[in-house]
């Protein structure tokens, strides 16, 4: 027996009054077309769905690179002041060697500085920074730079060390070495042989005579220690200081002293009143200086 076909019947009737007329589709034809349909809209709904999803995507993925492309211009910032900073550190190390070599010029010769500090010629080493973008090459140099200055500065430190010391003691030393005239005043007689104020004979003098008016202030010519002060036969009333490396002053035919025995006292501090105490013939100061026991002339030490 054969099965009964369903159909299904659509009717158009045009509003124009024209004649009308019928499509009729199998119910087999329309489970078909409808399957179709709604695959077919499966489909668009999937494709659109993976279209909102791929934008989504995209969306966050560029947001991700707009934040990374940030990053990177404020660590190639950040890269570019490290470089140029290190650039600076060093040019100011070269300046602080020559500075350090110009003050060892200056200091040449000195018993304070007893060794020479080597310095070993740290050269930037390239080869380590075989990279091909410029920037990376810049940071290997930086890098490499700081290597270098973090093995200089050992040496710089210590033979800055040296070299302050070195100026300490020669700060020292001067102001313990005799310089300057002790009182105002014309030199009236030099160190050395001369014909005798009290005869005609020759006789060593063992100093310089200042004349100056009676009473005046004799000042110490350098740092010292009083180790003398009293009567000497045919000096009169003295003063001696010992200045220390060697140096000793005296101060003689002073009026009155000023200072004690074991009294420190600064240059150009008052120590003794200008007098003619002793084998003197007026007002005036013998002033005597000794190196490691030696006399010495004076007039030397008097700039």
């Amino acid at each position: 027996m054969n099965e009964r076909k369903e159909k299904f019947t659509m009717m158009v009737i045009p509003h124009s009054g024209k004649s009308t007329f019928a499509v009729s589709v199998s119910a087999k034809t329309l489970k078909i077309a409808g399957g179709l349909l709604a695959a077919t809209l499966i489909g668009v709904m999937i494709f659109v769905s993976n279209i909102y999803l791929s934008y989504n995507k995209f969306k966050t993925r560029t947001e991700e690179l707009s934040v990374i492309a940030k990053d990177y211009n404020v660590l190639q910032k950040q890269l570019e002041f490290f470089v140029e900073k290190t650039s600076t550190l060093e040019k100011k190390m070269s300046e602080l060697e020559k500075l350090d070599t110009d003050l060892r010029g200056l200091l040449e010769g000195d018993p304070a500085l007893k060794t020479s500090i080597k310095k070993e010629d740290k050269q930037l080493d390239m080869s380590r920074a075989v990279i091909t973008s410029r920037s990376g090459l810049d940071r290997q140099r930086a890098i490499s730079q700081l290597r270098i200055l973090e093995l200089k500065i050992p040496d710089q430190e210590q033979s800055l060390e040296e070299l302050k010391d070195a100026v300490i003691q020669r700060n020292d030393r001067l102001s313990h070495t005799p310089s300057g005239y002790p009182v105002s005043g014309n030199i009236t007689s030099k160190f050395g042989y001369r014909k005798s104020p009290f005869g005609s004979r020759q006789e060593f003098h063992d100093g310089l005579d200042i004349g100056a008016s009676y009473g005046a202030t004799i000042v110490a010519t350098a740092d010292g220690m009083v180790t003398f002060t009293g009567y000497r036969s045919g000096y009169g009333r003295t003063v001696t200081i010992s200045h220390g490396y060697g140096f000793e002053t005296s101060y003689c035919h002073n009026s009155s002293i000023l200072v004690k025995t074991g009294q420190q006292v600064k240059k150009g501090q008052g120590i003794a009143k200008v007098g003619s105490s002793g084998r003197s013939t007026g007002p005036h100061l013998h002033y005597m200086v000794r190196l490691n026991g030696q006399l010495q002339d004076p007039a030397n030490f008097l700039q």
